[in-house]
Parts: C-alpha cells; structure tokens; sequence
C-alpha cells in the first residue's frame, strides 16, 4: 500500500527539466535568501519585527495565489482561515497552556476541518465563480460575528492578550524563537521553504492538472480529472497555509483581535496578488510585504487615508494592470507596464474610430 501511494505521488510531482521559465523564480529565492541572512544586520530590531509581520502576509498572499493563481478559484474570504489559525493558537496556549508546536497543530486543524467542510458542500455541488465568492464572504461574516460575541473564549472586542512566542523542544534542549532576530529567521525559513514547495509543486504534472482546471474545467473533466476532489484538496491546502500564516501572527504579535476577520483585510490580500500578478508565487509576496509597510506608514500619519489610498490602487490595477507585474529575471519588466498603460488608454480611441467606419 505504501509502495502504490509513493509511485503515485511520484507520478503526480515528477519535475520536468529545468528551463529559462524556471529562472525568474530561481533568482528571486535565492534573493530572498540573501535577504534574509542580510537584513538583521542593517536594520534595527525593532524594523525587523516590522518587516517580519509583514513578511507574514506575504505567506497569506502565497496560499491566495495558490487557490485563485494556479487553480482560478476567487474567494473574498480568504482571511477567514487566518483568523482560524489565529484563535485556534491563541486558545490553545492561553486557555490550555498547550506548547506553541502543538498549538500550531490546533491552529491547523481548525482552518482545515472548516476549509474541508465549506469546500466539500460547495465544490461537490458545482458552486463556482461569484456564486463562491459570495459564500466565502459570508462564512468570513460569521466567523468575525463569532470572535466578537464569544467572549468567554475568543474575549469579544478586546481579543486575546498574552500570546507566548514561538518556541520549540527537541531531544530535551528547548529552543526559544520569541525575539525579534530569531523570529525573523523563523518566519523568513517558514517563508522561503513554502514557496519553494509551491513552486514545485505547481511546476510538476499536478501543476498541469490545476491550469487545466483553471482554463476550462468542463474539458478538464471530460479528460478523466475529478475536478471537484482537485479543487477542494488545493482549497483545504491554501487554508492550512493561511492558518500558518494566523498561527505565526499571533505568536509575533502576541495578541489576537476581531480585526482578523476583516473584510477590508481580505480586500487587500486580494489587491496583493493581483498586483503581484496571479500565479508568479514570489510577486504576490512581494506585494504583500510592500504594501503592509506601505499601510503601517501611510496609518502612522492618518487612520482614514490608507482605505481610501486602497480602493484607489485596486482600481488602478483592474484598469492597467489586469494581469499583475510582470517579472523578469527577477526585475519587474517596466516596458511590459507602460505597454499595458498606453494600450489602455489607446483603447477608448481605438473603439470610437471603429465605430466611426
């Protein structure tokens, strides 16, 4: 049984040969890494537990771009299973005193068994497109309704204080991952090994599977693919990565609020890998850690600015950038930006003087 299941994924995640398609991504996570061994000695503490909450989002954008990038699945809320892994940590180390690797374990189920049941009644079904968006923001409604009337489990309003921060114990020997420096090489790791995970993944023949589902389902169904069991293994996936994300959150910050569950929030995780460009994996991240500091400043000086600034740049990109950035070898390419610009505003012309033959 256990020699069928290891050729069986053997056949699903056999890598084809490395190509120049492969480079972009390559580049960009050896950059990462780079990055990552270099900033604790540029920056102050303080910046860098900045820079690793935000880096946390960027793994929230990842498992979005994993549903609606590779598989074409549009969720408004996504940040449902964030939230999920966030409370679900939160009560099982302040409430049961559990350790943060099992909490994390807690955090994870909770995201998944949801994920699992919401999946099952809608995919199986045949609810797609807006009609799944509609659901996914309704079941982000009652989970934040739930956070905040909870109180004697989730503390209403207020939240839960007192997170304790990421440790571990191996072999006896307990390794502390609550400051600054080494929670940012922790989250960093947990990052980079993820991406490069989905990248290999996505890359495989399973990866083939999932843009086929994406293009057109109904012939990806007539091929032999159960579209339907494809579709709710990748969305159980894509929430045990946001609860991740929650569960890495709450540890970092310590604290645990309603907010979580906000649809603004879930807007912008949205905007991430839209600009970002669905399906590239490393620009949703990017994206998402950019606009997160871009947020954190922009609050610093006015609380009501940075929405408005939101919709703004969604409209932005829906107008001239439908297709995200695009990257090249790592850089983004800015000709491809002012082509789709120029080309945009072109249009309006180009369809008055059609009309006019």
């Amino acid at each position: 049984m256990f020699q069928r299941l290891k050729l069986h994924a053997g056949l699903w995640l056999s890598q084809p040969r490395p190509g120049s398609s492969d480079v972009p991504f390559v580049v960009g996570w050896a950059l990462g890494l780079l990055l990552m061994l270099i900033l604790p000695h540029c920056v102050a503490p303080y910046e860098l537990s900045t820079v690793r909450d935000a880096l946390v989002m960027g793994l929230l954008a990842l498992s979005y771009d994993l549903l609606w990038g590779k598989a074409g699945v549009l969720t408004l809320g996504h940040t449902t299973f964030l939230g999920l892994g966030a409370y679900g940590f939160a009560v099982a180390t302040v409430h049961f005193g559990l350790a943060p690797v099992s909490a994390i374990l807690i955090g994870l189920l909770c995201a998944g068994t949801v994920a699992a049941a919401v999946g099952y009644f809608l995919l199986y079904a045949g609810v797609r497109l807006h009609f799944f968006a509609i659901v996914s923001m309704a079941v982000l409604i009652i989970a934040q309704q739930l956070a905040t009337s909870w109180q004697s489990v989730t503390g209403g309003d207020t939240g839960i204080l007192g997170i304790p921060g990421m440790s571990a114990t191996f072999a006896g020997h307990s390794l502390d991952l609550s400051s600054p420096l080494r929670s940012w090489y922790a989250v960093a790791a947990v990052v980079l090994a993820t991406a490069c995970l989905t990248w290999l993944a996505c890359r495989s023949r399973y990866g083939k599977v999932l843009a086929a589902i994406a293009t057109n389902e109904w012939r990806a169904r007539a091929c032999g693919y159960h579209t339907s069991f494809h579709l709710l293994r990748l969305f159980v996936i894509s929430a045990l990565l946001a609860a991740l994300a929650g569960c890495l959150m709450a540890a970092c910050s310590g604290v645990v609020a309603p907010d979580v569950f906000s649809p603004l929030l879930a807007t912008e995780v949205i905007l991430w890998v839209a600009v970002g460009g669905r399906g590239t994996i490393g620009g949703p991240v990017i994206a998402a850690v950019a606009f997160t500091l871009l947020k954190q400043r922009i609050s610093s000086y006015s609380t009501e600015l940075w929405p408005l600034l939101l919709g703004a740049l969604f409209l932005g990109c829906v107008l001239f950038l439908p297709n995200g950035l695009r990257f090249r070898r790592g850089v983004i390419n800015l000709r491809w930006v002012w082509r789709a610009m120029t080309a945009r505003r072109a249009l309006p012309g180009a369809r008055r003087a059609g009309g006019g033959q």
